[in-house]
């Protein structure tokens, strides 16, 4: 994919974060179980979601106990986000680009992307993930085909 394409798609989910929210499926608990199971997570991890959307994949982690730091391009998808997981006080969603975010000084035992790691720059994403996780952190992926 081009750059300008990528750019331009990315963003037209933001558009009607409303219908987003309520069309867009919630992924199975499989894949958290699997996640936390595999990844040695417990509900102390510390985890970054990049490209979080509305926070549909976020609840599922913040169930789990985790803190979790939701990194958003979008700004009425990161509204949304907020309302949908005020509940959770170790939730934080923060509006910004992924490629362009810069950390306060922490770093994650885990970077998790929901069918969102495909939107980021091939440039930047794998670099970047490595340098905010911990020592022995994971970079978890969560993507799907459309037929």
């Amino acid at each position: 994919m081009i750059d300008a394409d990528r750019d331009k798609l990315k963003r037209t989910f933001d558009h009607d974060a409303e219908l987003y929210d309520q069309a867009r499926p919630d992924y199975p608990d499989q894949i958290f179980d699997d996640l936390f199971a595999i990844g040695g997570l417990g509900h102390d991890a510390t985890v970054l979601e990049v490209g979080s959307g509305t926070g549909q994949a976020t609840r599922h982690l913040a169930r789990r106990g985790c803190r979790v730091a939701c990194v958003e391009l979008g700004e009425n998808l990161a509204t949304v986000a907020r309302r949908n997981l005020e509940q959770f006080a170790r939730v934080e969603v923060v509006t910004c680009a992924f490629e362009s975010w810069a950390p306060r000084d922490s770093r994650f035992d885990a970077v998790f992307a929901a069918t969102s790691w495909h939107w980021l720059d091939p440039e930047v994403r794998y670099e970047k993930a490595a340098r905010v996780r911990k020592p022995g952190g994971i970079l978890a992926i969560v993507d799907n085909g459309h037929a």
